[in-house]
């Protein structure tokens, strides 16, 4: 079964396998009361319930979000099916009130690598007025359908092949109970579970299950042991941040509402694998922390995930006493953390641990100036930043002193940029969820310490501090934090138009041309974010996605992308506040950026800051640009060439600032600009 296949399709079928129970029984009642969740099979990677999956499937049609995916070229099978699901149910809606409300549970499996399909399981209890339930199964099972029987261990499965599309719908009936589904074995696995069933008994999935309750429009539960394995469905690699969720994590249980405004709300609670030590499991000890990283994480950030804790010196001291009952490679890391103390000098717990407060976070921004590299930064939020400089100054001396180190400290735009030239530092004070972080550069925006690796990424945050292009000053991000509590442990937010154009720049062409093909499906979504907040021994949850109609997004993004002044002098100030309609406007104002940009000189990055000159080649090894630096910042001749080696632009820059009168040439010499600065 391929991936478009979808539920709703298998909806219409479990209907019609209703109405064939019904008459292949006749008067058969069902004896005893069977739970659908025990004939789901243990490897289920999410689960899907809901009680009322007519009325619940007519307001899910009329919403804008399903509007759109019905326009969707690339879910042509999925929409086929869902009008027709839509015509069954308008055409016979004294039908399914015959049949009445129906619990429906649908769960995904893995039945071969990369390829997953779906079980479903409704509760039949007893089907009443059978004689007008035959009369609708003469005109549904015509000349379009075969029906075949076998046995499995003691189980008949009906086999019901559609002549038209050649796929066969299995099922059979287990006490109150259809089980259906187009693998036979995922049926057969669905009948295994009869005697012995394993989800249903599991005391971490009746934790959950019992807080979430049976409200809103449908329940979802996910069992992270396999969500990698489903994940590689659309990956071409592995994931290392979904393997630590599959290894820390039992369940979350999730109730669902679609909101008028185009919100999928859920809430619910999530288990931690108390056998593993995780950093959930030492932040549900650590107390809650609020998020205002924000304030200093830029627009352009597609990842931010917030981890919060009542003050981070508690959370290192419980994240410590868990690892180090573990042993092992930790042990090791604190006896080098210890060695490294004593040979600097410093104070790990002083110098470091005490002047971080109560949030750090990861993020990962849309590359700007690096080429096909995504910009990653981690940012700890400082008591005191002064404090927090005064002390990671302490540090960078004595590594001075001690190492052969020469950094000189750069100062851009008013923030002082260092090197902390320790490696493995943050692998060895917290482990390798920070060992991306590898000798990091630094900087310090008020009560903010930023490191990446790039010291580029520093500069293009400092940037956007100073425009206020932060998170915070965002309407459309501060409307969607709304829905979120301002204290959590964990906090995760998804900007799906730049984290899809980040995966692109960074896929290899088969996994672009996917990404390329679904973009409708996954940028619609503007907006997701994840909470874990401590409730006890397990974590509330929510989730939520804001729907977004992707050619209004488009405009908005082409808007967001160009600069403020040239918008501000073509509409006015009122402009944010108008209709996006940039049918004609946007030629126009394209035409303005480019007669901005006749002399444009390519955006360098150099790793080494105390470097004099810095260059960059073609493919072939010829030499492309050529410019002199002096403390990481652009200061001399530049000088950048055509392939054919002949000068294409030069000039000269003064800290970073173009100065005096620059020239472009094309490729046989001649003049085709000059352009003096001040």
């Amino acid at each position: 079964m391929t991936r478009k296949r979808t539920i709703v399709f298998g909806i219409v079928l479990l209907l019609v396998g209703i109405v064939a129970y019904s008459v292949y029984q006749f008067y058969l009642v069902p004896t005893k009361n069977l739970l659908p969740i025990y004939l789901i099979p243990k490897d289920a990677v999410y689960i899907v319930e809901t009680e009322e999956p007519v009325d619940n499937w007519e307001e899910i049609s009329a919403s804008e979000v399903w509007h759109h995916l019905n326009n969707n070229a690339y879910f042509a099978e999925l929409t086929s099916n869902a009008n027709a699901l839509d015509t069954l149910f308008k055409e016979n809606k004294s039908l399914f009130k015959l049949i009445g409300s129906r619990s429906l549970m649908v769960s995904a499996h893995m039945y071969k690598r990369q390829e997953y399909d779906f079980l479903f399981v409704v509760d039949l209890q007893k089907v009443a007025k059978l004689t007008q339930l035959k009369n609708y199964l003469n005109t549904i099972l015509s000349d379009g359908f075969r029906v075949s029987r076998r046995e499995y261990h003691g189980e008949e499965i009906i086999e019901l092949y559609d002549k038209e599309s050649r796929e066969t719908l299995y099922m059979s009936f287990i006490e109150n109970l259809l089980v259906c589904s187009y693998t036979h074995t995922l049926l057969e696995a669905s009948i295994d579970q009869y005697g012995e069933p394993v989800i249903g008994r599991d005391i971490d999935y009746i934790e959950i299950s019992k807080k979430v309750g049976q409200d809103d429009m449908f329940r979802l539960y996910l069992q992270y042991r396999y969500l990698d394995d489903y994940a590689m469905a659309y990956m071409s690699s592995p994931n290392e941040y979904l393997q630590n969720l599959s290894e820390h994590l039992l369940y979350s249980g999730f109730t669902f509402a679609l909101k008028k405004n185009s919100m999928i709300v859920a809430d619910g609670y999530t288990n931690v694998n108390e056998d593993s030590v995780t950093y959930l499991s030492v932040l549900q000890s650590s107390g809650k922390g609020s998020r205002s990283i924000s304030g200093v994480a830029p627009q352009r950030t597609a990842f931010y995930m917030s981890l919060g804790f009542d003050s981070f010196s508690e959370f290192y001291e419980n994240f410590v006493q868990l690892k180090e009952e573990e042993g092992g490679e930790f042990t090791e890391h604190r006896k080098s953390l210890a060695k490294m103390e004593k040979f600097l000098k410093i104070r790990i717990k002083e110098n470091f641990i005490d002047w971080i407060d109560d949030e750090i976070a990861f993020l990962q921004m849309q590359a700007s100036g690096l080429g096909k590299k995504n910009e990653f930064a981690i940012v700890l939020k400082a008591k005191n930043g002064d404090e927090a400089k005064e002390n990671l100054d302490y540090i960078i001396k004595q590594i001075k002193r001690k190492t052969p180190v020469k950094f000189k400290q750069v100062t851009y735009k008013g923030y002082p940029i260092n090197f902390m030239s320790i490696k493995g530092f943050f692998k060895l004070l917290l482990g390798k969820f920070f060992a991306d972080l590898e000798k990091p550069y630094f900087t310090v925006i008020d009560d903010y310490v930023v490191f990446s690796n790039h010291p580029q990424t520093l500069k293009n945050v400092i940037n956007d501090f100073n425009a206020e292009n932060t998170l915070s000053s965002s309407p459309d991000y501060n409307a969607f934090n709304n829905y979120f509590d301002k204290k959590s442990n964990l906090f995760a937010y998804i900007n799906t138009p730049l984290l899809h154009k980040n995966l692109k720049m960074l896929a290899d062409k088969e996994t672009r041309s996917n990404l390329e093909k679904n973009k409708e499906y996954i940028t619609c979504f503007s907006q997701i974010g994840f909470q874990l907040t401590p409730s006890g021994s397990v974590f509330e949850s929510k989730l939520v996605l804001q729907y977004q109609d992707p050619e209004v997004l488009d405009r908005k993004l082409q808007f967001a992308s160009r600069p403020e002044k040239l918008l501000l002098e073509k509409f006015g100030p009122s402009f944010h506040n108008e209709p996006l309609d940039i049918a004609v406007a946007d030629v126009t104002l394209l035409k303005m950026v480019e007669e901005e940009e006749i002399i444009k000189v390519e955006e360098i990055n150099p790793e080494d800051l105390d470097a004099k000159v810095y260059t960059e080649t073609f493919e072939d090894g010829t030499l492309k640009i050529e410019v002199s630096l002096k403390d990481g910042l652009k200061h001399g001749t530049y000088r950048e060439y055509h392939p054919n080696g002949a000068i294409k632009l030069k000039g000269k820059y003064k800290r970073d600032k173009q100065v005096g009168l620059w020239k472009a040439y094309d490729q046989e010499g001649n003049t085709l600009e000059r352009k003096r600065y001040r």
